[in-house]
């Protein structure tokens, strides 16, 4: 089993998953990943012994089968969450964490890279590698005495420990849930399909039922006629782990904990500046004096939004659990917009087709298909061959439907970097409701979803360098939304739609009336969306920029302050969404929340260029690759910006895209 696991890690395509889930596999998991790490001791102190003259550029950067491995088994319990596997990330991330400390915080390492940094011949990657690289040691506290070295180390493993665990409370918590009803009257304006999952959940025990399932909970919040059960459903959204045995309120207290300590050691004046060094922005003052202004205009018009719906239904108050069932039952009565209607356009084989068809005839990047399938089952991931101009470039994986015990989100990732003449390998990830049978049809959010995660799998698989530290998820962190956010916009351009949507059953194209609607409620609830996105940075930055609580009594308290600031809808003491925010909580978001809006704003820019070049010349397309997406991070985000819009940003787009002009 060991020479087979092995064979597999060396090999260039997609791996078996289903070889690293077998008792067998299980069994010997362990033992492999312990023989790895010896190994790559072994190699890190022979490249500290060996001589300055002898040193390559090579010997830098090392091909590392422990790190496609542990990658392997930690994409595994995100999308099929098992005992087995997490009892054996629990026993080795601690050995694993000491050695990438240990590397780290090597002085020997570090006077190795930058005398090599000094002395050798580079070309401008190597350079750019020695920069960043250097830059990496110094902001994580090299020239710190050893006693604080060891305190960060420490610090490092607990922050990584406890992220983990908070995702795995919310993944828990959320695969044990189940929530009946019995009263099917209540449910009547829910569409047959979602009733039928609906029953199927409840079995003999109720008449109804849904479980964590995102898309039946936001069908329920948008078809269910009591206005109780949606107050109820919506209260469970805002608690997922936060009480009992999946309690995430001190670990999410003792995350702000050590990063504030962390910070200290390190010479920041608190986290939010530490978090800060790898992004455009220089300062928490700056995230705040770009996000404040748009929240304030943004809360205007989502008030605004929320009185037209009052006055057209004649209600006295409209709480945050109502707003989108009388959202979607504005829209269908003003302008006979139905959402199950629009779904229907919107075919995923037919989605997935158009998607990898503009792609080849914009950017050159062609995805073909390979038969086998990591889970033996074509209904849990698809895979690819991905070509860039006829030359294999990458692998790439999609894992696109909701199952029980699969992280809750949407998100794109490395399985295997760049690097030593291997090919990236890498995934996206998102939780789409699947049909009991027939095709699945995708709301118009879903299909933004997958052209935002195939946004950020560009990125990672057009990088031009053969060096992993230069690829696209390495750029700035509020410049790596960029890619994936510009994509978003051809589900919702005129132009794009008019090929893109097509009935699932008659194959017609989406009618000119109804894709007009589409772009008369362009920015329809845009406030209420903005003013969401704003408050959960701003929540994000106040937390990791201001005192540690002292209890979770006291941290429960502060959040609902924060929010109550800067939310339109006023939150009461069962509000704990923070509990499963795990962006900010070992998500690698931690005050960085704000990326979203900024690289929003980046693209919208972009995009505005992009259309008036033509959305599907490839002339446009082939200038955007070449000056953003293959230099990945050759250069500084500002750069890459310049070289693509010879100018700095503007927020004019942005603004008119959410309706926020003055």
């Amino acid at each position: 089993m060991k020479t087979k696991l092995l064979d597999e890690l060396q090999s260039n395509g997609i791996p078996n998953f289903s070889l690293f889930q077998t008792p067998e596999a299980f069994a010997i998991l362990p033992e492999l990943l312990g023989e790895l790490l010896e190994q790559e001791k072994t190699d890190f102190q022979t490249l500290i012994q060996k001589n300055n003259e002898s040193l390559t550029f090579e010997d830098f950067v090392p091909e590392s089968q422990l790190a496609y491995l542990w990658k392997i088994i930690n994409h595994l319990d995100a999308v099929e969450a098992s005992e087995e596997i997490r009892a054996i990330i629990a026993d080795f991330r601690p050995k694993y964490e000491d050695f990438v400390n240990e590397v780290a915080y090597s002085q020997p390492y570090y006077q190795k890279i930058l005398r090599a940094s000094e002395h050798f011949e580079k070309n401008p990657d190597q350079q750019r590698w020695f920069d960043l690289t250097l830059k990496a040691f110094e902001q994580r506290g090299i020239a710190l005495p050893a006693e604080e070295q060891a305190q960060l180390k420490n610090l490092n493993k607990q922050l990584s420990e406890l992220g983990e665990k908070f995702q795995h409370n919310v993944v828990d918590e959320q695969s044990a849930f189940l929530l009946y009803f019995d009263d099917e009257a209540d449910f009547q304006e829910m569409p047959e399909e979602l009733l039928a999952k609906m029953k199927a959940l409840a079995g003999e025990r109720g008449r109804l039922a849904v479980n964590a399932d995102p898309n039946l909970l936001v069908a329920v919040s948008k078809y269910c006629s009591n206005p109780e059960i949606r107050k109820q459903v919506a209260f469970q959204r805002e608690q997922w782990a936060s009480q009992g045995r999946f309690d995430n309120r001190p670990l999410a207290l003792e995350l702000l904990k050590l990063n504030q300590e962390k910070a200290k050691i390190l010479g920041y004046a608190n986290a939010g500046e530490m978090f800060l060094w790898a992004t455009m922005a220089q300062d928490p003052d700056q995230v705040f004096d770009f996000i404040k202004p748009i929240s304030a205009k943004a809360m205007q018009k989502a008030k605004s939004e929320v009185q037209t719906l009052q006055e057209y239904f004649q209600l006295s108050a409209l709480p945050s659990y109502d707003l989108a069932y009388y959202t979607r039952k504005y829209k269908e009565e003003q302008y006979a917009l139905n959402d199950e209607e629009l779904k229907q356009y919107f075919e995923f084989e037919s989605v997935l087709k158009w998607l990898h068809s503009f792609v080849f005839k914009f950017l050159g990047v062609e995805l073909r298909a390979r038969a086998e399938s990591a889970f033996g089952s074509l209904e849990h991931e698809r895979r690819y061959e991905v070509y860039h101009q006829g030359e294999l470039v990458a692998y790439y994986m999609l894992d696109a439907f909701y199952r029980k015990g699969k992280r809750p989100g949407a998100w794109a990732d490395y399985l295997r970097e760049k690097g030593n003449g291997q090919l990236p390998i890498v995934v996206n990830v998102c939780n789409f409701q699947k049909a009991e049978s027939g095709p699945s049809l995708l709301y118009l959010r879903d299909v933004e979803t997958l052209f935002h995660e195939f946004g950020h799998a560009l990125h990672a698989m057009l990088a031009g360098s053969p060096y992993a530290e230069l690829s696209g998820f390495n750029v700035e962190w509020d410049f790596v939304e960029l890619p994936s956010q510009l994509m978003e916009n051809w589900v919702s351009d005129p132009e794009a739609l008019k090929s893109l949507a097509k009935h699932y059953q008659t194959g017609l194209p989406m009618p000119e009336k109804l894709v007009q609607t589409l772009q008369d409620l362009k920015s329809f609830m845009m406030g209420n969306w903005v003013s969401r996105q704003n408050e959960l940075a701003l929540l994000d930055m106040t937390l990791y920029t201001s005192p540690i609580p002292n209890s979770v009594e006291e941290l429960d308290q502060k959040i609902l302050e924060i929010v109550n600031q800067y939310s339109i809808f006023p939150r009461g003491e069962e509000y704990k969404m923070y509990c499963a925010f795990l962006h900010i909580f070992g998500g690698g978001y931690e005050a960085k929340y704000y990326s979203y809006m900024r690289a929003e704003l980046l693209e919208a820019d972009v995009f505005q260029t992009i259309k008036k070049a033509g959305i599907f010349n490839p002339e446009i397309g082939s200038a955007y690759k070449e000056k953003i997406l293959i230099p990945g991070t050759r250069k500084p985000a500002a750069e890459l910006f310049f070289d693509f819009m010879q100018r700095g940003p503007s927020d004019e787009a942005l603004m008119k895209k959410y309706g926020l002009l003055a």
